[in-house]
């Protein structure tokens, strides 16, 4: 079945980026694309909404080799992230392509963040960062539960990196880090490297085996022990990863206020691409 993706593109600069790499990721796919630029009610423009249209048209053209896949349009919208949700749930959208906007503040939930909480397919929040020519993609799976929501993103993760894998020639690492809170770290309560050492057997087993679940045995998989909010980003700083995928349980109410999410706190500290999986969908 035909793949559909949803590329976001900034109206207010000439960010082709979410383009090219829309175009490098459906390239070995059967998929069609949807290029949508945003206008609020506020925006002052020096051209028409036509213009606007064909220089949106001509900017496809130029990015993509056939563009008769390709469908673009230019709208207004004062909620982005409400307009790509509903998007997505009318259409049946598979992966959402966004450059990433770090505008938070502690009170206000910035269109990232609502679009990780809300949507109903995975999103890749894409840096400025071009991908190397030979790439390598890093797993993050979570281990410490046992809970039919966390194997099923476990799942997802490993599923998503593995056709990547495939169709790309892409290296392939898998990590999990042992939960230990920040604040007993900066106390010296505890150490991260005696809990590794401690933990770190069992925890590979566990590794081992959910890999050898998915036929991914020749993937190199990283054991480490602290807050994922530091231990990915550093993880994927050493691998010099091109691309992070991890799942999100998508908090929401007064917990996603006070605690966040996982991923959310880890896109503070990546500076490279990173698709973002929440649980599937459950049908009403």
């Amino acid at each position: 079945m035909k793949k559909h993706v949803l590329v976001i593109t900034n109206i207010k600069s000439d960010d082709l980026l979410p383009l090219e790499k829309a175009r490098d990721i459906i390239h070995p796919f059967d998929a069609s694309v949807e290029v949508i630029k945003f206008l609020h009610s506020t925006d002052q423009l020096d051209t028409s909404i036509e213009q606007l249209k064909d220089s949106l048209n001509s900017t496809v053209d130029k990015v993509f080799d056939d563009a008769s896949e390709i469908t673009s349009q230019v709208i207004y919208s004062d909620n982005i992230a409400d307009w790509v949700v509903n998007r997505c749930q009318q259409t049946s959208v598979d992966l959402v392509i966004k450059t990433g906007h770090r505008s938070e503040s502690l009170f206000h939930t910035p269109c990232d963040w609502q679009l990780i909480r809300h949507l109903p397919c995975p999103i890749l929040i894409a840096s400025h960062v071009k991908w190397k020519s030979k790439a390598n993609i890093l797993l993050t799976v979570d281990l410490s539960e046992n809970k039919i929501m966390h194997q099923e993103l476990n799942s997802l993760t490993l599923n998503w990196g593995k056709v990547w894998s495939q169709v790309t020639h892409t290296e392939l690492h898998a990590m999990y880090s042992i939960p230990v809170a920040n604040s007993l770290l900066e106390l010296g309560i505890v150490d991260k490297y005696t809990v590794k050492q401690d933990n770190a057997a069992a925890v590979q087993q566990k590794m081992n085996s959910l890999l050898n679940q998915f036929e991914l045995d020749s993937v190199t998989s990283h054991i480490i022990a602290g807050p994922p909010v530091r231990t990915i980003p550093h993880v994927a700083n050493e691998l010099h990863s091109d691309l992070v995928v991890m799942g999100t349980i998508g908090r929401e109410g007064v917990s996603g206020f006070l605690l966040g999410n996982t991923a959310e706190k880890v896109l503070h500290h990546l500076r490279t691409d990173c698709l973002i999986i929440g649980p599937p969908q459950v049908s009403t």
